[in-house]
């Protein structure tokens, strides 16, 4: 068993920089370290850090031969892979010392509560094939954009979208048709992937958006919900999903120059959009727009319990066989 510890810190600066980052989202707009996750998850209050795993070579106080780090997500029974390390052409033995890892770290969370493992690979270098092996299994691929500034053109357009689409800040009372908009947008095997519609616990909003602190913007046409644009500033950039009906493909190149003007009206810093398979049309819309593709990645899921079904025993009521007295009774015609 590997159990979670709080590393010695030049043990995991070394093996820090021969990983891999998995958490590309923190990572370009905060620019964060498996040193400070590792710190911050001794912090006794809120979601902070991450839970660090490690292997010896033969023991405890021999050679670290590996580091695994996860997030636990709030409020949910789940946790996503952010770091592992060495690196696949690091080591020589870094396939088998992966698969110690993942295994570790699967008991580990699995004994904090956590059902499910998330990872989001890169489709390439072999570490997808990897982690499929470990019992990982991938339900949705996604292709990371990126815009180094936002241009004069974009960042002085004013025209708005369209004359009958409107685009406005997220209120509370949006939730309900957000979700909605969820069920409608996203295949059903991604939904159960990601345990957001198919839970046992009540459906939150937050559960939806992985945890990242970020500003909502709903597209609507005479108060119907179109679309949704999630907007996640940074210290080094910014990062956007959208997650637009098919209503919206006419105007799929205004939606993205008005993402970028909003963005542009408070920092000029690049832009990292992903976008997921199934969205179709966004990526020639983001080209025309000045981004161009950095990264493709595949969206893993690893449960950490197995569902099973068991018959319910049913306490049945039985009438006791004692015997029980009848009480004939004679009807007697009445005499007129």
């Amino acid at each position: 068993m590997i159990p979670p510890v709080l590393l010695n810190l030049r043990t995991l600066a070394e093996l820090a920089s021969h990983g891999m980052e998995l958490d590309f989202e923190r990572l370009h707009l905060s620019g964060i370290s498996p040193i400070t996750d590792a710190l911050a998850a001794r912090v006794p209050f809120g979601n902070l850090g991450a839970e660090t795993f490690v292997i010896h070579e033969n023991g405890p106080k021999q050679r670290a031969r590996g580091v695994i780090q996860a997030r636990v997500r709030k409020n949910r029974p789940e946790a996503d892979i952010t770091f592992i390390a060495p690196a696949l052409p690091y080591d020589a033995d870094a396939v088998t010392i992966w698969y110690r890892l993942l295994a570790g770290a699967t008991r580990g969370l699995g004994g904090l509560g956590c059902q499910r493992l998330y990872a989001a690979v890169p489709a390439e270098n072999g570490a997808e094939e990897v982690f499929r092996q470990a019992g990982f299994v991938s339900f949705t691929r996604e292709q990371i954009f990126f815009l180094a500034a936002p241009n004069a053109r974009a960042a002085a357009h004013t025209n708005g979208i369209a004359p009958d689409l409107a685009m406005r800040r997220m209120r509370k009372r949006d939730a309900w048709n957000v979700w909605r908009l969820y069920a409608a947008i996203t295949p059903r095997p991604v939904q159960s992937a990601e345990a957001r519609l198919t839970s046992d616990d009540a459906p939150k909003l937050d559960d939806w958006w992985e945890n990242l602190g970020g500003t909502n913007y709903l597209l609507e046409r005479d108060e119907t919900l179109l679309g949704l644009v999630r907007i996640s500033r940074g210290r080094l950039a910014t990062w956007v999903r959208f997650h637009l009906t098919p209503q919206t493909a006419a105007v799929l190149d205004q939606i993205v120059q008005e993402t970028i003007a909003l963005i542009a009206q408070t920092r000029t810093r690049p832009i990292y959009v992903a976008v997921r398979d199934y969205e179709g049309g966004l990526a020639a819309a983001l080209a025309a727009a000045g981004f161009t593709p950095r990264l493709e990645r595949s969206h893993m899921v690893k449960h950490t319990t197995v569902r099973v079904r068991e018959t319910a025993t049913w306490m049945k009521p039985v009438l006791e066989t004692s015997k029980i007295p009848v009480i004939h009774t004679t009807q007697h015609a009445r005499e007129k």
